[in-house]
């Protein structure tokens, strides 16, 4: 449940809910100290206003150009990814100082981590990658699959990512799939849900 989370992942799905209630992609990062102390965070927000180019606006590369490295040497820090970086937040974390990274969601699709390995300049760098066990995964591709079901209007595509999210996470998506068949979810009453509230719901029923 919500409050058996680490603070760190508490903070990745509570910004997430914040996403998905503005219409953006439920993915989100944060960064921490080896003592759990939270730096920095970012989350997706590609379908928000106010941002000069919302299509690199992605969580990972949002925590990392938030992260005020006068603060905190962000070698010795970790990264914590609901969903597998992409190949430009993969890049940003190589780049960006980054060398532990935490993942809750694998992501077949759009998912970079593999490519550390092909360049000598990023596997040089020692990048540690820890992927977590399917429970965290499938709460991340549900978050997503609301999102989905609500924003997304194009039924095809819809379709194709709701197949991508169902590799290795299919509990997570179905769970959606079910609370929003029932109504659970309204678009014009998401302010009024917490993360913590969805995070329990979504949560029992995939244990249903």
């Amino acid at each position: 449940m919500y409050k058996d989370l680490s603070l760190q992942w508490q903070r990745v799905f509570a910004l997430e809910w914040i996403s998905l209630c503005e219409g953006s992609k439920a993915i989100a990062a944060v960064i921490a100290d080896k003592n759990g102390n939270i730096l920095s965070e970012g989350r997706n927000m590609i379908s928000e206003n106010g941002v000069p180019n919302p299509s690199t606006a992605h969580a990972e590369a949002e925590a990392i150009r938030n992260f005020d490295i006068t603060a905190a040497n962000i070698k010795e820090c970790t990264l914590y990814a609901g969903l597998e970086p992409c190949i430009m937040c993969m890049g940003t974390l190589v780049m960006g100082g980054i060398r532990r990274v935490v993942i809750a969601a694998r992501d077949d699709f759009g998912g970079a981590m593999s490519l550390i390995e092909k360049f000598d300049f990023a596997r040089r760098k020692n990048i540690e990658i820890v992927w977590l066990d399917n429970e965290l995964g499938d709460m991340q591709r549900a978050f997503q699959t609301v999102r989905e079901l609500l924003y997304n209007t194009d039924e095809a595509k819809k379709a194709r990512m709701l197949a991508d999210f169902s590799v290795y996470n299919k509990t997570g998506v179905d769970a959606a799939l079910r609370l929003v068949n029932e109504g659970y979810f309204n678009k014009d009453a998401l302010p009024l849900l917490t993360a913590e509230s969805v995070f329990d719901r979504l949560m029992n029923t995939m244990k249903q």
